[in-house]
C-alpha cells in the first residue's frame, strides 16, 4: 500500500487512516439520484484539464461536510482549489511511474484531495474544482475519478466502474468518469505540444534547454520566453534572430541597472563564446513579444525559432509556466 504525506490548506488535518479505502465504503440505501457528476467529461491527452465535481444532493438528506477525491494514473501535478469555509488538504503519494513534466521527472505528486470541515445542504448544489495535467494517454482512455461523499457518520462512495458494454446508469453509485481524447493541433485550448515538451534540443554546435515563458494576466498582449544556450564549439556564435507565429513582434531584449532603476532595451544579437553558456531569464537578457496572437496560458506551449550568424536554426518547444514564474522548474 502507497504511503501518503499529507499537507493541509488550514487547520490541521486529522490523520486520514490508510486501512479505509474508498472501495471499502458503505453507500447509504436511497441515495442513487444524487450522482456526483464532472462539468466536462472530456480532455485532451498531454493538456492541462480542470476538473469540476458537481454536488447535487446530500446523503438521504442530510448535509455534505466532507468530499474525498482519488485521482487514477495518469492525472498529475494536480492543485485543489480552496472554498471558503472548507479545510482542503492533500494526500501525496508514487504515480505509476516516473513522468516528465515539462523536462522534470515527476515521480509523485497529489494523489488524494479532500475538503472537509464544511457544510452544504442538501437542498443547495456547489462544486469542487481541481486542476491536474492529463499525460500522454491513448484516445479513448477512460478514467474513473472516485469520489467519496460524507455527512457526519454516513457516506456514499461513487467509486463503481461500468464493466465494458454495461451502462453506467445501470449501476447504483457510478465514479464519474473522464474519457480522454485525442492531442489537439490546433485552437486557443491546444496550442500546447502534442507531446511531452522536450527538455533539452542541440543542433550543430548549440543546445537549447531550460525554456519557459509566463503566463499572460487577463488580456495582456506582451509576453516573454527565456532558453539557456550553450555552445559547444571553439568558435562563438551570435544568436541573431527569434521568430514564432506566437506574436506579432518577436526581439530581443536586455535589462540592465542603470542610475538604480531597471532599464529594458532591445538588441540586435546576442554573442554565446565558444565552450560558454548564456542564459535568457527574468532580469536579464529575454525574448520578448508583442502583440501576442493568443493570450500565453499556463500548462500550454509554444514553438519558437532561433536564428544564429552562420545560419545555423533551430525550433524550441517553449512550455508556459505560471504568472511570475522564474524558472523552467516554477510550476507551484
Amino acid at each position: 500500500m502507497t504511503m501518503f504525506m499529507t499537507s493541509a490548506a488550514r487547520a490541521p488535518l486529522v490523520t486520514l487512516s490508510l486501512a479505509l479505502t474508498l472501495g471499502a465504503l458503505v453507500a447509504l440505501p436511497g441515495t442513487a439520484a444524487a450522482h456526483a457528476t464532472l462539468e466536462s467529461s472530456t480532455a485532451a491527452a498531454n493538456s492541462t484539464y480542470k476538473a469540476v465535481i458537481r454536488i447535487g444532493h446530500g446523503c438521504d438528506g442530510a448535509a455534505t461536510d466532507r468530499l474525498t477525491v482519488e485521482l487514477p494514473d495518469g492525472v498529475i501535478a494536480a492543485k485543489p482549489m480552496p472554498k471558503a469555509g472548507w479545510t482542503l488538504a492533500t494526500e501525496i503519494g508514487a504515480y505509476d511511474k516516473t513522468y516528465d513534466y515539462y523536462g522534470t521527472p515527476m515521480a509523485e505528486g497529489v494523489r488524494r484531495i479532500v475538503w472537509s470541515e464544511g457544510s452544504l445542504s442538501d437542498a443547495f448544489y456547489d462544486e469542487f474544482v481541481f486542476r491536474a495535467r492529463i499525460t500522454d494517454l491513448p484516445d479513448g482512455t477512460e478514467l474513473p475519478i472516485r469520489v467519496t461523499q460524507s455527512c457526519g457518520d454516513a457516506q456514499v462512495a461513487w467509486t463503481e466502474i461500468a464493466a465494458p458494454g454495461q451502462d453506467p446508469h445501470d449501476l447504483p453509485h457510478p465514479a464519474p468518469v473522464l474519457k480522454i481524447t485525442e492531442a489537439r493541433g490546433g485552437g486557443h485550448q491546444s496550442h500546447a505540444a502534442s507531446a511531452p515538451a522536450p527538455s533539452t534540443v542541440t543542433v550543430g554546435p548549440i543546445t537549447a534547454s531550460k525554456a519557459f515563458a509566463r503566463a499572460t494576466p487577463g488580456a495582456a498582449r506582451t509576453g516573454a520566453a527565456y532558453v539557456q544556450l550553450r555552445n559547444t564549439g571553439d568558435s562563438p556564435l551570435a544568436l541573431t534572430q527569434i521568430r514564432g507565429e506566437v506574436a506579432e513582434r518577436i526581439e530581443l531584449h536586455e535589462m540592465k541597472m542603470e542610475g538604480g532603476t531597471h532599464k529594458m532595451r532591445q538588441i540586435d544579437h546576442l554573442m554565446i563564446p565558444g565552450g560558454g553558456t548564456i542564459s535568457l531569464k527574468p532580469g536579464g537578457h529575454h525574448v520578448m513579444m508583442t502583440g501576442l496572437r493568443r493570450p500565453l496560458v499556463e500548462g500550454e506551449s509554444f514553438p519558437l525559432t532561433l536564428h544564429f550568424d552562420t545560419g545555423l536554426e533551430m525550433t524550441v518547444t517553449v512550455p508556459i509556466g505560471p504568472v511570475g514564474a522564474m524558472s523552467a522548474h516554477s510550476h507551484n
